[in-house]
């Protein structure tokens, strides 16, 4: 091996360079004949010939062999048949044949099974180099490391006997009990038992039993540690778990505690539930079943005919673990904003429950279906097949309807349940306390007969695309009929009104939202997280 060839070596091994300028090769010192059955010497070619436990030393440097072929001109050594190098009281080389090149103080080894021990960790290989200089040995035909952690495998190999680095190239293969990875490229260290990686990898870490499947992870850049299971990717990575599934620009895991820790380009995927969040930064905590995601949080929830987009600063997802199965609940924390095609929502928090497929919106909270839109203290709406089927309105209730002439019918109380029909079309209302109510009546020629405004404790209207058909009062109404002369911005809203379209959140608009990243100082919240509200009327 060349002079620069082990310089550039030295540097992917991560270390200072050990040649010569290091160690100097004794130059020119013939190697020793210790003990030979047989020898004889030409001298005229300078050759010395040795048969039967042979044993030849140039320093701390010991060869036994069958038979060898000695050359003090040039100083080389062949030699044949149960070969060993020793090196110190550390290292150990044999094979079947191997030459020495006494002023380099270098050795090539062949056999069919060619070993190197250095008392931590086993080479096997059919070819291997060796510089007693540098301690570095090299193989391109195939070789085997073991050492009580791994048995690692790959077509080319460098392996430091001083700081047991290794550099491993092509078709790389470590198995141990707990891990089995895939490489092309890999640094490892004997000592450490820390695996680099400079190429694309896969790591697969075996299951326990309570685990239905194995952890994988892939990787082009990082490290991982056989003894703790630890990873520190960095570059584009991800770690696919048995229901989840988590990818960022650089991700640490930890198996064992089953948490998981992506920053940039997140992507964190629950696979049962068809759901997908986004963002800058995502933790996953396995044992609890919680994972968040920050910065630019949103996510995408997958039905057979449609997408839930929602955005908000911090996205929070739980599985709720039964004794027969397991759902998850979704929080959404601070600028929430929610995007269906039958559904639009802005609030400040939102619980969405998916084994009950319940959504809760909180804190000042407006909704849009079509042309309606309700407003109120708390509303929670219940999907049905995926589609909306009933929505409660808690405190200070608000409902308007525009009609095809865009008049705005409005109903308003202490409690309104909305029911909606099979395509997601308000159909009716029930308004209890202090109810009121505007609608705008029509002919069947649409031409408008006038203003209704009604007051009762208690009252339900009926809906057709948007328009009041029938209402129905429980107790004695009050109300009076404005023909259309009598209608005036004064009277024609009830208190409270605020038609609010412009605020209605696009689809461009919840997928283009961004968020500043504040991720909270503790990340691993022991506070339960609270129940929805009852729907009880």
């Amino acid at each position: 091996m060349k002079y620069w060839q082990i310089y550039i070596l030295g540097l992917l091994l991560g270390l200072p360079f050990l040649g010569a300028a290091q160690n100097p090769a004794p130059t020119g010192k013939i190697v020793d004949v210790d003990y030979s059955d047989t020898l004889w010497v030409d001298q005229t070619a300078g050759n010395t010939f040795l048969r039967g436990n042979v044993r030849m030393r140039q320093g701390n440097i010991v060869l036994l062999c069958n038979l060898a072929k000695k050359n003090d001109l040039i100083n080389v050594v062949e030699a044949y048949g149960n070969v060993r190098i020793i090196q110190g009281d550390s290292l150990t080389l044999t094979g079947d044949t191997a030459m020495y090149f006494g002023n380099t103080r270098q050795s090539k080894m062949l056999g069919r099974v060619v070993t190197l021990n250095d008392k931590t960790a086993t080479l096997k290989t059919r070819k291997l180099d060796y510089d007693m200089n540098t301690r570095i040995a090299s193989y391109n035909t195939g070789g085997t490391l073991v050492d009580k952690t791994s048995t690692l495998t790959s077509k080319e190999g460098y392996y430091n006997t001083l700081t047991k680095l290794s550099l491993f190239k092509k078709n790389v293969k470590m198995i141990s009990p707990e891990t089995d990875l895939f490489a092309d490229s890999l640094r490892y260290s004997t000592l450490s038992k820390d695996a680099y990686f400079i190429a694309p990898t896969k790591i697969i870490s075996k299951k326990k039993k309570s685990q239905a499947e194995n952890d994988t992870l892939f990787t082009s850049s990082g490290s991982y540690n056989l003894n703790t299971r630890i990873s520190n990717f960095r570059g584009r990575s991800t770690v696919r778990m048995p229901n989840n599934e988590l990818t960022g620009d650089s991700l640490f895991y930890d198996p064992i505690t089953q948490i998981g820790i992506a920053r940039g380009n997140v992507v964190m995927i629950a696979k049962k539930d068809s759901a997908i969040l986004t963002g800058q930064i995502g933790r996953y905590f396995g044992k609890t079943g919680i994972s968040r995601v920050y910065g630019e949080a949103l996510l995408r929830k997958f039905f057979s005919k449609d997408t839930l987009l929602l955005s908000a600063d911090t996205l929070i997802s739980q599985e709720i673990r039964g004794v027969k199965d397991t759902t998850r609940r979704l929080i959404a924390d601070r600028n929430v904003l929610v995007f269906r095609r039958d559904l639009q929502a802005k609030c400040d928090s939102l619980i969405y429950n998916m084994a009950d497929s319940l959504i809760s919106f909180f804190k000042k909270p407006i909704l849009w279906n079509g042309q309606n839109q309700s407003e109120a203290d708390t509303i929670l709406v219940r999907l049905v097949d995926n589609k909306m089927r009933t929505m409660y309105l808690k405190r200070r209730a608000f409902i308007i309807a525009r009609d095809t002439l865009m008049q705005f019918n409005q109903v308003k109380g202490r409690r309104i349940t909305a029911y909606f029909n099979a395509k997601s079309e308000l159909d009716h209302t029930l308004v209890e306390g202090n109810g009121e109510s505007i609608y705008f009546a029509k002919k069947d020629d649409n031409k408008p007969i006038g203003m209704n405004y009604v007051q009762s404790g208690r009252m339900r209207l009926h809906f057709k695309e948007g328009q009041v058909k029938r209402i129905a009062f429980l107790g004695t109404p009050d109300g009076v009929l404005h023909p259309p002369k009598e209608v005036t911005s004064e009277n024609r809203e009830l208190d409270g009104f605020n038609w609010r379209e412009k605020d209605r959140p696009t689809r461009d608009m919840v997928k283009r939202v961004k968020k500043t990243v504040t991720p909270p100082a503790n990340p691993v919240s022991t506070k339960k997280v609270p129940t929805t509200a009852s729907t009880k009327k």
